[in-house]
């Protein structure tokens, strides 16, 4: 009880130095807009890339896409290179807001941005592993540090650098992302090509960030103090409002805790395709992609070897005020140590919203199903692994791996003020396969296959969001999961998440 109110004092005593920077800012730090409208007219948080889900809280998302639509002006963003400071601060604009916009020419053809990023991040896991491995409590303070320096060539060139410090506190164990000092985190340039009426094509090579489509399968790790980060070439072609194709060849960073040593790593390789368009059938939009991930050394339950991993696959999405819908369908061929891989994973998130409403309710449901291997002996390697799975599709808490789970999540959101979100709701999570294990958290390590029901237990979950002004947000989860009786014989434990996190962003 002590070590969690050490832990919780750490970050009250942040708490109030956010505060401290806000009323700097004061003079632009303003009440949240209402709900936020996506391309398709439907309600989305627009400070959100896919993978987080903050309070629905601003205007016009931006596109997580180079040479996409940025942000509303002058709001920051969770990605921060989809901001717009391309209008000139007034004279009398307080110094926070001066820096985001500097400008190097006498027309403002050429100008600087400069801003940045605290965060501080409570954590408190009882059974993180849920009993795979011994003694798996852990409750650190993660602190993550951000300045960004976004210099503007014309509207058709850019270079955009982002420094980044990562620090994690009284851990009983390490977590590797959670762990990088002073360190390049991204590092890139653009270069548009417009082409008239046909659209335009943006070049982008270096370090970066990059969610595909709704970030489930290819997110950004948000819960970690290092996000995913790829290093290579991304090109994007965009014809707005009809097209997008994102082509790209990557490597994935290798995160090393010292400063200025993070690299490539040589032992993975990502490369694909990703197509979309957002009103293509009956006002739904429609993605279509194919991605190849090759790891070598990987570990499965089926064995190690290389891993090389090709995802095909669909998604039919569409929002209005009232109604979302997203579905998406995997399948995954390829080769694992000399096995064929054959997987599949389908994914549903759906509601209904009565804007009009009190509290503006929201019916929600969600239902994930990931194959597992059904015989560990027939020389095909059906577990499905996803390239950078989104873990808090289950929760923040990020108990399971996406591999072998089905799950069933109805929820209710509320909003008791515009700038305030509840979101609650029990999650039901089942094996998909009998003959494959349980697959917890990041790692993917996994419980050994046992006989008995499907069922491993069910999550109830708690967030809640605040964004008190346009530059800070806090946010609070709690899970608390009840192992199920077949799991809990074989070795699986309940376990309870707790999490306190304050975001300033300038």
């Amino acid at each position: 009880m002590s070590r969690r109110f050490s832990r919780l004092a750490g970050l009250a005593c942040a708490a109030p130095l956010s505060l401290a920077l806000a009323s700097v800012a004061s003079a632009q730090s303003v009440a949240p807009d209402d709900d936020a409208k996506d391309s398709s007219g439907g309600p989305q948080a627009s400070a959100s890339p896919p993978g987080i889900r903050p309070a629905r809280s601003q205007p016009a998302p931006a596109e997580a896409l180079p040479g996409g639509r940025k942000g509303p002006p002058g709001v920051p963003q969770a990605l921060r290179w989809t901001e717009d400071w391309s209008k000139k601060p007034a004279d009398d604009a307080p110094f926070l807001e001066k820096i985001r916009h500097i400008s190097l020419d006498a027309d403002d053809d050429v100008y600087l941005s400069i801003g940045g990023e605290a965060r501080v991040y409570y954590t408190n896991w009882k059974h993180s592993t849920l009993g795979l491995r011994a003694n798996d409590d852990n409750d650190p303070v993660q602190t993550r540090l951000r300045l960004v320096g976004d210099l503007h060539v014309g509207p058709y060139v850019r270079a955009y650098v982002e420094l980044g410090d990562n620090r994690e506190h009284g851990e009983q164990f390490a977590t590797p992302p959670n762990e990088d000092r002073i360190d390049l985190y991204q590092a890139f340039m653009d270069v548009t090509v417009p082409l008239g009426d046909a659209g335009k094509l943006t070049f982008r090579p270096g370090r970066f960030e990059m969610p595909l489509g709704n970030g489930k399968l290819v997110g950004i790790r948000e819960g970690l103090n290092m996000r995913l980060t790829y290093q290579g070439l991304r090109t994007t072609y965009i014809l707005p409002g009809k097209l997008s194709v994102d082509a790209f060849a990557l490597r994935p960073v290798a995160i090393s805790a010292d400063s200025f040593d993070d690299t490539g790593d040589a032992g993975k390789a990502f490369k694909g395709v990703y197509v979309s368009a957002p009103k293509a059938i009956a006002g739904f939009g429609t993605d279509a992609y194919w991605y190849r991930y090759d790891r070598s050394n990987a570990t499965l339950r089926e064995g190690t070897g290389d891993d090389q991993r090709n995802s095909w696959g669909a998604r039919l999405w569409k929002r209005t005020p009232q109604f979302d819908f997203d579905l998406e369908g995997t399948v995954q061929r390829g080769s694992f140590a000399d096995q064929d891989i054959r997987a599949w994973g389908v994914m549903l998130e759906t509601g209904y919203s009565w804007p009009s409403m009190p509290m503006k309710p929201r019916l929600g449901l969600r239902a994930n199903a990931f194959s597992g291997d059904d015989d560990l002996s027939d020389g095909k390697a059906g577990t499905f692994v996803a390239a950078g799975p989104r873990l808090p599709l289950y929760s923040e808490a990020a108990f399971f791996n996406f591999s072998n789970m089905v799950d069933l999540y109805p929820s209710l959101t509320l909003k008791p003020v515009d700038n305030v979100t509840l979101m609650a709701g029990p999650d039901f999570l089942w094996r998909q396969d009998k003959a494959d294990g349980v697959y917890i958290g990041p790692s993917g390590a996994s419980f050994a296959p046992y006989d008995g029901s499907r069922y491993v237990g069910t999550a109830l979950n708690l967030e809640a969001s605040w964004q008190t002004t346009r530059r800070l947000s806090f946010r609070l989860f709690e899970t608390y999961f009840s192992a199920g009786d077949g799991f809990a014989r074989n070795g699986g434990r309940n376990g309870n998440y707790f999490g306190l996190l304050s975001s300033y962003r300038f």
